[in-house]
């Protein structure tokens, strides 16, 4: 499941001032997010961060020692909000096949609407993978394969509901429905005129009864 929904998401250019340590730290959670989105992980600095978020940008080495440290917090931060979601799409659509369907809306909204010009995180940070500090390249990994294992369980449970059919294994074909959802925004991007809802209808339906 894609995180292209992060809280980063809902938030507004400068966020809510620091407060107490809990309230900096989630503060700057979300811009380092919403600055990931928009320009990569190179792009932006504890300074850009410190500005978004009304603070001293000595003052985050309180909460991230390093950008590494930052980078690490972050990813488990989106992580756990992709599991939140995930639950949330599940309660919803308990047909995989209709849930499938519902992630691709989502993240269509996010990445593919008008005026949209946010990158997925996750897409964001495999883009730069080859320069992310080793403890951060471990952390996006980490994101990447629970991803596919909840795609894995969707897919093993529509198959077995009846609700879809495809053959061979299922941790194989939530590698074809990943690439999907994650290529076809960046499709987008550069093809504006391409579809992405109806790239993932087309994905549904090659594994659909």
């Amino acid at each position: 499941m894609s995180s292209a929904t992060s809280p980063a998401s809902t938030g507004s250019a400068r966020l809510h001032p620091a407060g107490s340590g809990g309230a900096t730290r989630e503060a700057l959670l979300e811009a380092a997010a919403a600055r990931l989105e928009a320009v990569g992980w190179a792009s932006f600095s504890f300074r850009d961060l410190a500005e978004q978020v009304g603070i001293r940008a000595p003052s985050i080495h309180y909460h991230f020692p390093s950008k590494a440290d930052l980078g690490v917090a972050l990813v488990t931060w989106m992580r756990e909000q992709r599991s939140e979601h995930e639950h949330l799409l599940i309660a919803d659509f308990p047909n995989p096949r209709l849930r499938l369907l519902a992630l691709g809306q989502m993240i269509a909204e996010r990445t593919c609407g008008a005026g949209a010009e946010k990158s997925c995180p996750i897409y964001a940070l495999q883009a730069e993978f080859a320069i992310l500090p080793e403890s951060v390249q471990q952390a996006v990994t980490g994101w990447i394969d629970d991803c596919l294992a909840g795609l894995t369980r969707w897919l093993e449970d529509g198959r077995t509901r009846g609700d879809l059919r495809f053959p061979g294994d299922a941790a194989q074909q939530a590698l074809v429905v990943w690439s999907v959802l994650q290529q076809g925004t960046q499709l987008h991007r550069t093809h504006p005129n391409t579809d992405y809802l109806a790239l993932v209808r087309q994905l549904v339906a090659t594994i659909s009864p």
